[in-house]
């Protein structure tokens, strides 16, 4: 019972702090790094609350694996997109929220987590480009990893076989 509470706990933490974010991301263009250090410790708490709870270290090993493996990857997207654009690129924001996902999601969820992101902020692109004048705008990404990181979070179970 004391799993499922906190569990649930550490879910409103996580949705609070990727709402934040995407409020924040969409009003002053950037993503404050509290709500990525509430992301990651609402996920570090939940897996370690499973682990206790008879998980064994497979929660565990996931956290780790999760933040590090969409770390390494939205590092290498932010440094390429910072070459081959004209603009900033993929922020260190958008590196720290999606790195904080990897932590919930794990890897494989994680990596969903960050394409899905991708699709929903190109299409949020789509919509809005046409409407500008001259340079298309840069679209703040936190709006779109909010809602796929919850839908990718909401949809992985607490243990997964696989990291």
């Amino acid at each position: 019972m004391v799993g499922v509470v906190v569990t649930v706990a550490c879910v409103g933490v996580l949705a609070a702090s990727l709402g934040v974010a995407a409020a924040t991301d969409l009003r002053c263009r950037i993503i404050p790094n509290g709500c990525s250090a509430a992301a990651a410790l609402s996920g570090l708490v939940r897996a370690v609350v499973v682990a206790l709870c008879g998980g064994g270290v497979l929660p565990l090993a996931r956290v780790l694996a999760g933040g590090t493996v969409v770390l390494a990857v939205m590092l290498a997207a932010s440094a390429l997109s910072s070459r081959l654009g004209r603009g900033p690129g993929v922020g260190g924001g958008d590196v720290k929220l999606l790195s904080a996902v990897g932590v919930w999601a794990g890897p494989v969820g994680g990596l969903l987590a960050v394409g899905l992101s991708c699709l929903v902020g190109v299409i949020g692109w789509l919509v809005v480009a046409p409407r500008a004048r001259g340079r298309p705008p840069a679209i703040p990404l936190g709006p779109a990893i909010a809602a796929a990181s919850l839908a990718v979070v909401l949809a992985t179970p607490p243990v997964a076989s696989t990291l």
